[in-house]
């Protein structure tokens, strides 16, 4: 053999070789770092990579959340992935799994069978629960389950209020319950308990922005009053506590009473009373007042005791109520007093009904807003009510009423038997005499309201007729429909043109001249009747015909207020002939009337073909000439 052909020899030989130990390799399934998919080629059994997945065994199913931890607020999520491998760690493509989580944990599955990943997901949120909690996830296929926690957390309770109180006085306290964010939770249960004094409440329920507010009354003895607010339940309960002093010493206003009202605009003194030990406290105590509205004099709202007491001015611009806060900045001893500026000098009055359509006997509420020229609600104002108009019967509860803090006063009215037409009931509010608004009312069960109309479409049931439908629609003042009305029809002419057709460029009939003539219909009365300056034209007829009626003289409206009903004329009249169709419901002694006014319209497919003539001939219906006062 030649030494080239022994060279060519060994390279196929180590080919071979080569090719061999890789097929070797391949059939031991790779190296083993590898994590092939079940029923994949690489499998280390081969397989058809669509076995289903029931052939496979479940072997382990690993649940991760991520993050674990979530806050209250209402976006939070958690992604949840389970991963699940066979028993020789082989991940698993298309197998069902079933995720579940309790303790209000909401899930969202995104991907319930496995991908070729092994991963199946969803997402869990809290959904609107606020409670601190701890939400257990499980993903299950078949007899394999894993679970895995997350915590929610960050809703909170906190309790404001003074540090100290004197004995025998009482506190405002208040507690918030919040979310992560901040946000105040409504409508749930707060239970309030103290270790002494009393509460004015045991349990109270939050309000939309997340707050309860009580009293802590201090009692006959002194100590500490550790006040402790508790929500939710079970392992989701959580609390706040807040330790008030209650000092031996009485601290508390002396003037005004509580509740006072003080007109606007008007200096108030305000006088505290501080004791101790039933002497007054010695002069030169410095104690600061605050207030929720009004002005103090002094500004800073800091005075000295003298003889045990401390007295400041306050006054203010606009009414509404105030609470004044007096405190020793030293003990942390605090009281409040709460009282009323008012307006007393009426300016406007605006007028409204919590309801406006009315059915028969029913009631509706009306409301007048006092205000003064500086636009502050008027209190203890004497407002008197009037039915002005009614032609419905109804009747007001009372004719009098006094305004309250929000400026307002009012009676009921009570429609009455009949229907009053829209707007058909006025009530007057007047207050000082002679400043008055109005309202109005509409009683009405039945029909008040009237539609008609049609589509776009003629219907030729011959060579002769045109038939166009229609619907009338009956409602009453609320807008609903009203069934069984009576609906009255008719159509009368308006007027005609004069004039010819003639075809145009696109080989379609047109009436020419372009801009026609216009005559008003000659029965001017409408009774059919030829009275005297009526004729016009000198035809010794009345013109236009009656050229079209209406189906029915009248229809009833079904359920849904609707009823059917056609217009039928001569194909000869169209486009010549104007007419006013009309319908009329009449309901207790109330009347409703729609009307629509058209030209009589023919079918584009009578006049899209010069060769053929048009409905009637070329010659127009009243003639052609250009004055109305011609028979020609």
């Amino acid at each position: 053999m030649e030494t080239g052909e022994k060279i060519m020899s060994g390279n196929i030989l180590a080919r071979s070789t080569a090719i061999l130990l890789a097929l070797l390799l391949s059939a031991c399934g790779g190296d083993e770092n590898s994590s092939p998919l079940a029923g994949s080629p690489n499998n280390g059994g081969g397989g058809d990579p669509t076995t289903l997945p029931d052939t496979a065994e479940i072997g382990t199913i690993d649940l991760v959340a991520s993050p674990v931890r979530l806050d209250t607020s209402a976006n939070a999520q958690s992604a949840i992935t389970a991963r699940v491998k066979d028993s020789s760690g082989v991940l698993l493509q298309g197998i069902t799994v079933n995720f579940s989580a309790t303790n209000g944990g909401t899930l969202e599955v995104t991907q319930g069978e496995t991908d070729q990943a092994g991963v199946a997901s969803a997402i869990l949120t809290t959904d609107g629960d606020p409670r601190n909690r701890s939400v257990t996830i499980t993903a299950q296929s078949g007899s394999i389950s894993d679970t895995v926690n997350v915590d929610i957390s960050g809703t909170s309770l906190a309790i404001s209020g003074p540090a100290s109180i004197s004995l025998g006085s009482s506190a405002s306290l208040r507690v918030t319950l919040s979310d992560a964010d901040g946000n105040g939770i409504p409508n749930e249960t707060v239970n309030l308990e103290t270790s002494l004094g009393t509460l004015s409440a045991s349990t109270l329920t939050t309000s939309s922005n997340g707050l309860v507010d009580f009293q802590l009354n201090s009692g006959t003895n002194g100590g500490t009053a550790t006040v402790t607010a508790t929500a939710y339940s079970g392992s989701n309960t959580i609390s706040a506590t807040r330790d008030i002093v209650i000092a031996g010493d009485s601290f508390g206003f002396s003037s005004p009473a509580p509740g006072t009202e003080v007109d606007l605009n008007t200096q108030q003194e305000v006088t505290l009373e501080w004791r101790v030990n039933g002497n007054p406290v010695a002069d030169g105590k410095q104690i600061q007042f605050t207030a929720t509205r009004g002005t103090l004099t002094p500004a800073n709202g800091v005075v000295t005791t003298s003889g045990g007491e401390a007295s400041i001015d306050i006054s203010s611009t606009n009414a509404g109520i105030s609470t004044i806060t007096a405190s020793d900045p030293n003990s942390g001893l605090a009281a409040d007093l709460t009282f009323e500026f008012v307006a007393t000098t009426p300016d406007e009055i605006n007028l409204q009904a919590t309801k406006t359509q009315l059915d028969l006997s029913e009631t509706t509420e009306i409301v007048a807003v006092i205000r003064d020229a500086d636009n502050n609600l008027v209190k203890n104002q004497n407002v008197s009510f009037s039915i002005l108009e009614d032609g419905s019967g109804g009747s007001l509860t009372s004719s009098r009423d006094i305004t309250d803090s929000q400026g307002k006063a009012s009676t009921i009215y009570q429609a009455g038997a009949n229907t009053s037409g829209r707007d058909g009931v006025e009530i007057q509010a007047t207050v000082a005499g002679s400043i008055s608004d109005t309202v109005t009312l509409t009683v009405a069960r039945q029909a008040l309201r009237l539609a008609i109309g049609t589509g776009n479409e003629i219907i030729e049931p011959d060579t002769v007729r045109y038939i166009k439908d229609y619907v009338a629609i009956v409602t009453d003042a609320n807008g609903a429909p009203v069934e069984n009305a009576n609906i009255e029809l008719s159509v009368l002419p308006t007027g005609y043109i004069k004039g010819n057709y003639v075809p145009s460029i696109d080989d379609t009939w047109v009436i020419s001249p372009g801009n026609p003539v216009f005559c008003d219909a000659e029965d001017v009365n409408r009774n059919g009747q030829l009275d005297a300056g009526e004729d016009t034209n000198g035809s010794l007829a009345l013109e236009p015909t009656n050229s079209a009626t209406t189906s029915a003289s009248s229809v009833i409206s079904a359920a849904d207020g609707s009823a059917d009903f056609s217009l039928i004329y001569p194909q000869s009249h169209c486009n010549w002939v104007r007419v006013e169709l009309t319908a009329t419901v009449r309901v207790g002694g109330s009347e409703s009337v729609e009307s629509s006014e058209f030209f009589l319209s023919c079918a584009s497919s009578d006049l899209n073909n010069t060769d053929i003539s048009p409905p009637g001939g070329t010659e127009g219906l009243y003639g052609s000439d250009q004055s109305c006062n011609v028979n020609n």
